[in-house]
């Protein structure tokens, strides 16, 4: 069971009535389905393996959903900058999700995924030695900033 207060939680623990995903009003809101099973989600997971060019099957498990993220033929280090990117997704989907709890924010799958680029990105950027490519190099050439640019700082 994971601890995120989720709706569902927050309902179990007496602090909120109302259920429904704030993403895609569809479900009741808990973390299985907030980040994997909301159709929402599902189409900023799709853009993130299209953007570095995999195909991958979406597990319904959060755990095995991370364990299988993986980019076939990486390296360690490359590999871990994918789950970074998985970290950064997840990331990205809690703060849209508590922007629109709590700002009445709108839903964009796009503006989701574009989050987690960036947030990848400046984590390779103050992480990585040698990693010295422009946002716009690792939004349109990833593999080639990952394959590349992992001098990392022990």
């Amino acid at each position: 069971m994971y601890k995120i207060p989720t709706r569902t939680s927050l309902f179990r623990r007496g602090v909120l009535t109302p259920l429904n995903c704030v993403m895609c009003q569809d479900s009741d809101e808990y973390s299985q389905h907030l980040f994997l099973g909301c159709i929402v989600v599902q189409r900023v997971w799709v853009q993130c393996f299209r953007w570095i060019e995999i195909t991958f099957v979406q597990h319904n498990y959060l755990m095995s959903h991370f364990e299988y993220f993986v980019l076939p033929y990486g390296s360690l280090k490359q590999n871990l900058v994918w789950k970074g990117m998985w970290a950064a997704v997840v990331w990205s989907i809690w703060d849209q999700r508590n922007h629109n709890v709590f700002r009445q924010g709108k839903v964009d799958a796009k503006e989701i995924f574009q989050m987690a680029q960036l947030k990848t990105w400046l984590w390779m950027k103050h992480r990585v030695d040698v990693f010295n490519y422009s946002f716009s190099n690792w939004h349109l050439n990833p593999l080639i900033c990952i394959k590349k640019g992992l001098g990392f700082r022990v």
